[in-house]
């Protein structure tokens, strides 16, 4: 069995790792992939050995829809290509919705074109029904728990030295979706020693770095991309996020992995990993005094915040790579055998 995996994103978000995790379960379970993508991701795909092609080159793709038993879309214009090249090959036709966005009417189409949808979080695929009357699975994203082993504990310790003594974490794209400007109204309202370190590209960055000056908040740093996001983990005493809209929000994962308290607002599917503040803290969208409030609280109060994180980190477990991608084989064999 091969799969084509079609990304049409630029740069290097959550959506486009997730794609790189499930292609590594499929290889490790003998299944092959090629992957048609762009910028980051293609370059990293390519670096770990797998089949790539440009999703902008209609010739390449159209061969390896060809050569492909199913295809697979990974992003909302990548659906739209999906459609077209099942349209075309009459191969079955998966895509995965990882936002919570508002759907225009129109989409309803692709969808019914759509052999399997499926979501990264319930309240995605509740949205979908509502919507669409369209039935979907959930399939939670997922998280390399070999990033731990890749932990360089030099580098932990010169970002704790730069940073400290209380670095709070944020890992996102630096879009309208993330919401920055609300954990900056936080920060303005918090003890200054605290530093924030937000990683993340996105055309928003000098937006954000003046927004934050006007605010008189000069303990936020702006580090942009990094590739080594598990040494910021282990250097994280608190993890928090901000975002108006989100689908599931694997870096919440990542920090549940890693140990770290997590501060997140109610935004899609984040409250399906919080609980009812059983594994962190949840605040609503855009409210930036309790935001504020709960990060100060589990900055202060260790016991609990320590009990939030054993709870998170025996969640988490079922949230390997390796059960991911076998879910999705499973989606596939039965297209498969369906045709």
């Amino acid at each position: 069995m091969k799969i084509l995996h079609l990304d049409t994103q630029k740069g290097f978000r959550g959506g486009e790792q997730q794609l790189i995790y499930l292609a590594q379960g499929l290889r490790e379970l003998g299944i092959d992939s090629i992957i048609a993508a762009k910028d980051e991701l293609y370059k990293k795909a390519n670096a770990m050995g797998f089949e790539t092609i440009d999703s902008s080159n209609l010739k390449q793709l159209l061969g390896a829809a060809k050569q492909c038993d199913i295809l697979h879309a990974h992003a909302s214009k990548a659906h739209t290509l999906g459609v077209f090249l099942k349209l075309l090959t009459k191969k079955p036709l998966v895509y995965t919705r990882r936002v919570d966005y508002k759907q225009k009417k129109i989409s309803k189409l692709k969808y019914l074109l759509t052999d399997k949808v499926v979501c990264v979080a319930k309240s995605i695929e509740n949205d979908l029904y509502k919507n669409f009357h369209i039935q979907a699975e959930t399939i939670y994203s997922s998280v390399d728990f070999d990033l731990i082993d890749k932990v360089y504990t030099k580098k932990v310790e010169t970002i704790k030295k730069q940073y400290g003594p209380l670095i709070i974490g944020n890992i996102g794209a630096l879009t309208a979706q993330k919401d920055h400007k609300t954990l900056i109204d936080a920060a303005s309202q918090l003890d200054k020693s605290y530093t924030f370190l937000i990683l993340g590209e996105g055309n928003l960055k000098q937006e954000l770095e003046i927004y934050a000056k006007q605010k008189g908040v000069n303990n936020i740093v702006f580090l942009g991309f990094r590739d080594d996001i598990q040494n910021y983990l282990a250097a994280f005493d608190l993890f928090v996020i901000s975002s108006e809209y989100e689908g599931l929000c694997s870096s919440i994962l990542q920090a549940f992995l890693f140990k770290v308290p997590v501060v997140a607002t109610n935004a899609g599917g984040v409250s399906e990993l919080i609980g009812d503040n059983q594994r962190g803290l949840l605040v609503p969208i855009k409210d930036s005094q309790k935001l504020a409030f709960a990060i100060k609280k589990l900055l202060s109060e260790k016991d609990f915040s320590q009990t939030l994180v054993n709870r998170a980190f025996d969640f988490v477990k079922d949230f390997n790579y390796k059960i991911t991608s076998k879910n999705y084989l499973n989606i596939y064999k039965m297209l498969v055998n369906r045709v």
